[in-house]
């Protein structure tokens, strides 16, 4: 079983944490990933997978994609919050979610036809995060790491409002004695490190799109999961008149009710 050190699990320990008392704000807003994730992935693994590990599954958004797919899906989760709220909302057969880290899953070795990360890998510890997927997927399995981004395609004045939203808000959290940490390499990007870990045959990089309607609550309710604003809100509340000057403008710009494309970038690797 891989053990991690002190260090690396004090740093573990602020950015789990970073995600309690929203998790059901959390489940109510973010997109389910679409079905042409699950179908990319079994495409190279050319069978019905017995057991898909989704590792930092959150609320469950990301493992539910594989309901009536897998005929086990375990979703691995630190965080308390998101864990219970999983376990609340998601009852598919075949479905358990457990206390893990990525890099201490506790799952035995091999047990993986399929390993994913969902919106989740830049917040652990890319080369023993690797090496533990290396160690429960399954010769010829399949290892993905996928991202959507925030707030995808909708109205450009509004996606720049809220990248400078999001950037105000990222400088105050980063200010704090220990802030939550992201895990990039200057000049190394994830396919880089997938591929330079020696552990997969074969890894690329590629892109999905999902087009769903979108209300101005259901996008400030989205703005308000990102775990820097939410933080950034505890140690500024005059932040508040930021996300209201966010929320007027979508009304101006977009109205009540409109369409989002929610895009997806992935890196797929084969063991």
């Amino acid at each position: 079983m891989n053990t991690i050190s002190d260090v690396a699990k004090a740093t573990n320990e602020v950015n789990i944490k970073r995600w309690n008392g929203f998790s059901e704000l959390y489940h109510n807003c973010r997109p389910v990933p679409p079905a042409i994730i699950p179908k990319m992935i079994l495409s190279w693994l050319k069978r019905r997978p017995d057991t898909v590990v989704d590792i930092g599954s959150g609320t469950g958004l990301s493992t539910i994609i594989w309901d009536g797919i897998a005929e086990s899906v375990i979703g691995i989760e630190p965080n308390g919050d998101m864990r219970a709220t999983a376990e609340k909302h998601v009852k598919a057969p075949g479905i358990i979610f457990q206390k893990g880290l990525s890099n201490e899953t506790n799952l035995p070795s091999g047990c993986a036809d399929v390993v994913t990360i969902a919106t989740a890998f830049h917040w652990m510890d890319i080369d023993s995060t690797l090496a533990e997927v290396q160690r429960i997927l399954k010769p010829g399995g399949v290892f993905a790491v996928f991202v959507g981004g925030y707030p995808s395609i909708i109205d450009w004045a509004v996606e720049k409002a809220y990248r400078d939203l999001s950037d105000k808000c990222a400088a105050i959290s980063y200010s704090q004695a220990k802030p939550a940490t992201h895990n990039g390499r200057k000049g190394i990007s994830y396919l880089d490190a997938i591929q330079a870990s020696g552990i997969f045959a074969y890894a690329k990089e590629t892109a999905c799109h999902h087009e769903e309607s979108c209300t101005r609550q259901r996008l400030m309710d989205l703005t308000l999961t990102q775990g820097s604003i939410q933080n950034a809100r505890t140690i500024e509340p005059s932040l508040q008149q930021d996300i209201n000057a966010f929320s007027t403008l979508v009304q101006a710009r977009c109205g009540e009710e409109f369409n989002v494309i929610f895009s997806y970038r992935l890196w797929i690797a084969v063991k």
